[in-house]
Formats: C-alpha cells, sequence, structure tokens
C-alpha cells in the first residue's frame, strides 16, 4: 500500500513539473519579451522593438535554460541519492531474511541434533554430538546452549560396565546378573559420554602461548577451535576418565558429581566461580598447576583415591569435612587462606602415615596436620597447629 502510494504521489509532481515547465517556456518565448518591452516602446523603430523582444527572449531562455539545468541536476541527484537509499533498504531486507533464513536453518540442526541425542542408538548419539560441535563451532552465539545440552547429557544417570557386575553369592543374585545386552548397552554409552566429555575438553583448551586467564579475554571466532566465555554446569554428573589439560574455563559447578575412574586436570585455568562441593572422586585425582581464580571450594568432597594438587593456586580454598581416603599432596600450592578444618584421613594404619617413614603418605598445607581419632586409630582428621593456615611450606603428615 505504502509503495502504491508512493507511485501515484510521483505520477502528481511529474506532471505539475511538465505543467510548469510549460508555463515557464510560454512565459520566455511569449509572454516575457512582450511584457518586458512595452515600457518605453514609443520613439522604437519596428526593427528595434523586434529586436529588443528578441533579447529579452535570449536572456529568458538562457535563464530558463540554467535554471532547467540546475533542476536537472538537483533532480539527479535526489534521484541518485534515492536509489542509494532504495539499494541501502534493499541490502538490509536482504541481510534481515538472510539472518532469519540461517536462523531457521541452525534452530532446525539444533533441534534434530538435540532430537537425536536422545536417540536409542548409540552411533545415532554420537553423530548427534559431533552435530551439535560443528554447529557451535560456526555459530559462537550458539557455543554457550549446546555446552548447556552437553552437560544437561552427562548429568543424565549412568552406570560403567564394571559397575554392572553382580557376583552371584546367593540364589536370588543370579536373578540380579545383568545380561550381555545390558552390559553392551553400557559400554556404547561410555563410549557416548567420553566424546561429550573429551569434545567439551578440545574446545576449552587454550591457544598455544596464551595463558588461562588471558585466553578468556579472546573474541570468539568461528575459524578458532577455543571457546572463551564457556560456563559448565555439571553439578550431579557422571563424568568417566575426565581429562582436561590446558583449559581455560569461565565459571565451572561439579556440586555432587561423580568422578569415576581418574580425573587428570592439569594446567587448567578456572577464572570465575569453582564448586566441586560433596564431589565424589572414586580414583586417583590430579590438579597439577591448576588456577582456581576465585579459589577451591571442595567442601565435603570425598576422595576414595590419591588427590594430589601439586604446584596448583587455590586462591581462596576450602576442604572442610572433606574425606581423603587415600594418599594426598599438597606440594608447592599456593593460596590467600586454606582450611581442611573438619577433614577426615582414612587408613592410618598404612605404613606410609608412621613417624619416621621414608616416604609420607600425604603432604598437607602449611600448619595441618593429622589429629588421630581416640576410639579408632585407623583414621583421624585434620588441624591447624597455627593460627591461620597461610603460605607457606608443605607440612608432612604426622601419624600416631
Amino acid at each position: 500500500m505504502t509503495e502504491r502510494r508512493t507511485r501515484v504521489v510521483h505520477r502528481w509532481l511529474w506532471a505539475l513539473g511538465v505543467v510548469i515547465a510549460a508555463c515557464l517556456l510560454a512565459f520566455a518565448v511569449v509572454v516575457g519579451p512582450w511584457l518586458l518591452t512595452q515600457h518605453p516602446r514609443e520613439g522604437l523603430t519596428a526593427e528595434q522593438a523586434l529586436k529588443a523582444s528578441n533579447d529579452v527572449r535570449t536572456t529568458l531562455v538562457q535563464a530558463l535554460a540554467g535554471l532547467a539545468v540546475a533542476g536537472g541536476l538537483a533532480v539527479t541527484y535526489s534521484t541518485y541519492r534515492q536509489n542509494q537509499r532504495d539499494q541501502a533498504d534493499r541490502r538490509v531486507e536482504q541481510d534481515r531474511s538472510h539472518q532469519l533464513s540461517v536462523a531457521r536453518h541452525v534452530n532446525d540442526l539444533y533441534t534434530k541434533a538435540v532430537e537425536q541425542l536422545g536417540h536409542d542408538q548409540a552411533p545415532v548419539r554420537l553423530g548427534a554430538l559431533y552435530s551439535l560441535a560443528q554447529l557451535a563451532q560456526a555459530n559462537p552465539d550458539n557455543r554457550q546452549t549446546v555446552v548447556d545440552v552437553l552437560c544437561a547429557y552427562l548429568r543424565m544417570p549412568y552406570t560403567r560396565p564394571e559397575d554392572l557386575r553382580i557376583l552371584p553369592t546367593r540364589a536370588e543374585d543370579l536373578l540380579k546378573r545383568p545380561t550381555h545386552q545390558q552390559q553392551r548397552i553400557a559400554a556404547q554409552e561410555l563410549q557416548v559420554r567420553l566424546t561429550a566429555q573429551r569434545l567439551l575438553a578440545d574446545h576449552l583448551r587454550a591457544p598455544a602461548g596464551i595463558s588461562g586467564a588471558d585466553a578468556q579475554g579472546l573474541e570468539p571466532s568461528p575459524d578458532e577451535p577455543f571457546w572463551p566465555g564457556i560456563q559448565l554446569d555439571l553439578n550431579g554428573a557422571n563424568l568417566v576418565d575426565l581429562f582436561l589439560d590446558r583449559a581455560s574455563i569461565a565459571k565451572a559447578r561439579f556440586y555432587r558429581s561423580t568422578f569415576m575412574g581418574t580425573t587428570w586436570i592439569h594446567q587448567t585455568a578456572f577464572t570465575g566461580g569453582t564448586t566441586f562441593s560433596e564431589a565424589t572422586f572414586t580414583g586417583e585425582a590430579i590438579f597439577h598447576e591448576t588456577t582456581f581464580a576465585q579459589g577451591a571450594m571442595f567442601h565435603k568432597a570425598t576422595f576414595k583415591g590419591d588427590a594430589s594438587f601439586n604446584w596448583a593456586a587455590l586462591g581462596s580454598a576450602t576442604f572442610s569435612e572433606a574425606t581423603f581416603a587415600g594418599r594426598a599432596t599438597f606440594h608447592d600450592v599456593t593460596y590467600s587462606k586454606i582450611s581442611l578444618s573438619e577433614a577426615w584421613v582414612l587408613n592410618l594404619d598404612h605404613p606410609g602415615y608412621k613417624r619416621g617413614a621414608p616416604a609420607p603418605l600425604c603432604v598437607w598445607p602449611a600448619g595441618w596436620t593429622i589429629c588421630p581419632d581416640p576410639d579408632d586409630g585407623t583414621q583421624g582428621w585434620l588441624v591447624n597447629e597455627g593460627p591461620e593456615a597461610s603460605r607457606g611450606p608443605a607440612t608432612p603428615s604426622s601419624g600416631s
């Protein structure tokens, strides 16, 4: 409707312009020479009167021609500007249409991949993971959404194939033994979950030559595999043999997560809030040279295997009420403040806890030592012998 109205207005303007031009031409050729040579006219011969009229006519025509040229230039410039605006409007409209088309295409791909992630066949789920990763790589604005989907998948309940095995000690246990089909499904699901973890680790690895903290300042780019600004919500997740090497993570939550197998977090930078509170590590947990910019939160965490935080920068850290069932080492750690109050240490009957042992089993932050439980000598809790645990050399454990 607006375009039709504009065309009608343009037609009327052109018609008005033609009428005005005709009137001006008539004035310059007929009316103007006659009108402007009326006074004085007495005393002029016919030849002089004709010459005067022609001179006036010539002047008026020249003025009209100049006016026409100026008008033509004005019209040309106006047309040029209008064409520029029209082209710009068309480009904006084309860009908007293209963006909408791309958004619809991305949304269709995302929806399809998420649907495939719930497929009962493991190869289909694997394909969905790679599709989501490629989608996020090509569209940086969708990366956090894709990461949220991967984290949600890892938060789903899972049991490893080896944990399905039940030794038939009683007759009724025979009915509880997992079938080969269940173990095969669990083994396939393990590969899917390991792939999800690896895709996250690959895209969280900081570029070579750039520190984990500085990596968060990089601009997201479809050409760079590193994804800055990513937040991980893995609360309650079941993670198997997690491997993070030189990762840079803006924020991470592992509250009540279960880390099965070996957990390797090496030279990783957690630049934002990070929590491992009430997490359970069933195997060895390694946090060598890892940086917790806003503090390491391991409140009530359980380490069933060895735990190593050697050369880590813990910031303001808490391991209060944590449980250490294996070897724990804090060699050359740095921190502004650290608390291991009411942290339990198990298996104190291990030879490494005895006084004078050639290689102490545990090395605690400065000022912290084990106080054996008077009722059970195989366990004890950590106490701070100084007024405040602060920076300083690590303290070898002292046993009963």
